[in-house]
């Protein structure tokens, strides 16, 4: 069981927030890297795939996965590099691995922009913005690599807060097969107790005493999860 990108916010009515797009661009970049461990440009058929937001799958596992099947009906032209709008011949795998990172780079900004008004800019971090730039390179022997992705996610995740990528990809595929609104799940009774002003916190953790002030509080906080 598996969802598409394009279904996933369809459901939400809204883009990619920034650790999303970190997080199905490390998965999706793991997901292509094992992919061209196992094939060769002897097996066409396992590599003539076009990743866009309808051949990108998310899967409840958290992983990534691509398909060609039943896309024939979408317009691919955004998310094809340009050597193959051009019928360029491909010599080796690299071409090939370089195709499907400019296919993932545009889907990605197309995941990013998704019903944005078109007067409001897509807002991106640097560090994501630079390597979605370096993917969807038109010229090819510019444009970065499988490897390269996978060193800029490490760095992300190292140098950030962020959860673990599948985590992400598992939430998005709850949008549609949980019927989930499109926030994260609502926060432990612990952490809203934290955002409560000092005073209030302070009226429960000292005034005990005062049965009827705490659990009206109480009752406030377990109305929220």
């Amino acid at each position: 069981m598996h969802v598409s990108l394009a279904e996933a916010l369809e459901v939400r009515g809204g883009p990619l927030q920034e650790e999303e797009i970190w997080a199905v661009l490390n998965q999706s970049a793991e997901s292509l890297q094992e992919l061209f461990r196992k094939v060769s440009l002897a097996d066409p058929a396992a590599l003539g795939f076009i990743i866009s937001p309808w051949s990108l799958l998310l899967l409840p596992s958290g992983s990534v996965s691509f398909t060609d099947e039943n896309i024939s009906n979408q317009d691919l032209r955004a998310f094809t590099a340009p050597e193959v709008l051009q019928n360029q011949s491909l010599t080796s795998l690299s071409d090939v691995e370089k195709i499907h990172i400019y296919s993932l780079g545009m889907t990605l900004y197309w995941g990013a922009d998704h019903e944005v008004p078109q007067s409001q800019p897509i807002k991106l971090g640097d560090h994501l913005n630079s390597i979605l730039l370096g993917m969807c390179e038109d010229v090819i022997y510019a444009r970065v690599s499988v490897r390269t992705v996978l060193d800029a996610c490490s760095a992300h995740i190292r140098n950030s807060n962020c959860a673990p990528s599948f985590s992400y990809v598992k939430h998005l595929v709850k949008l549609v097969l949980g019927n989930l609104s499109g926030v994260f799940p609502k926060p432990s009774l612990s952490l809203l107790f934290t955002l409560l002003p000092s005073t209030q916190r302070e009226s429960m953790l000292v005034s005990l005493t005062d049965f009827p002030k705490t659990w009206t509080l109480l009752f406030f906080l377990l109305s929220w999860i």
